[in-house]
C-alpha cells in the first residue's frame, strides 16, 4: 500500500471513529497524554500514530487496529445495517406466518375462539430467531435481552393457551430461569 494512501486511511478512520465515540481532538488527546496539534496532524494525513499508539486508540474507540488501518468506516456500518436487516426480515418472516395462520383459521374454523394465539405464538417464535441470528453476530448483551423475553414470553403463552386454576404459578418458574440467563450473561460477556 502506497504510504500517502495509508495515511489518508488512517486519518479518515481516525477521525470517524472520534467523531463517533464523541471526543474533540482535546479530549482524544488528552486520555493518549499527547497534544491537540498531534491528533490534528494525523487526522490531516501529516502523519500517522506509531503501533503503541494505534492500539491505545483501538482500545479507546472499542476497536481492532485493522478498522484504523485497512477497513472504511462506512462499509463497516453498513454491513452492521446489513445484519441488522436480515434479523428483522426473519423475525417479520415469523409474524407473517401468523396472520395467514390466523386468517386461515378465521376462514376455515371460524368457530375456534383461541385463533389469536397465533400471535402470542409468534412472540416467542421471533424472539427465538432474533436470538439465532444475535448470536450468529455476537452481540452478547442483546442476546441476553432477548433470552429474558423469550422466557417470559414461553411463560406468557402457556398461561394464556391453557386454562387452569392457579396456572400463574408457572411464572414462578420464570425467576431462576431470569437468574441463569444472568449468570450465562455474565459468563459469555467478553472480557475487556
Amino acid at each position: 500500500m502506497d504510504e500517502q494512501i495509508l495515511r489518508q486511511t488512517i486519518a479518515n478512520n481516525l477521525l470517524f471513529y472520534r467523531k463517533k465515540a464523541g471526543y474533540t481532538q482535546l479530549e482524544l488527546a488528552e486520555k493518549l497524554n499527547y497534544s491537540d496539534k498531534l491528533i490534528s496532524k494525523w487526522e490531516r494525513a501529516e502523519g500517522v500514530p506509531d503501533i503503541y499508539t494505534l492500539c491505545k486508540l483501538a482500545e479507546l474507540f472499542r476497536i481492532n487496529v485493522n478498522s484504523l488501518i485497512n477497513e472504511s468506516p462506512k462499509k463497516i456500518l453498513t454491513y452492521h445495517m446489513n445484519k441488522d436487516i436480515i434479523s428483522l426480515l426473519s423475525s417479520i418472516i415469523v409474524w407473517l406466518v401468523a396472520v395467514v395462520t390466523f386468517v386461515f383459521l378465521k376462514i376455515f374454523i371460524p368457530d375456534f375462539e383461541k385463533s389469536w394465539l397465533c400471535f402470542i405464538y409468534a412472540v416467542p417464535l421471533s424472539l427465538i430467531v432474533l436470538f439465532v441470528f444475535n448470536n450468529i453476530f455476537k452481540r452478547h448483551l442483546m442476546s441476553f435481552i432477548l433470552v429474558s423475553l423469550l422466557i417470559w414470553g414461553v411463560l406468557l403463552s402457556i398461561f394464556l393457551s391453557i386454562k387452569i386454576l392457579n396456572l400463574w404459578l408457572i411464572f414462578f418458574i420464570g425467576i431462576p430461569l431470569q437468574i441463569m440467563t444472568v449468570l450465562w450473561y455474565l459468563l459469555k460477556r467478553p472480557i475487556k
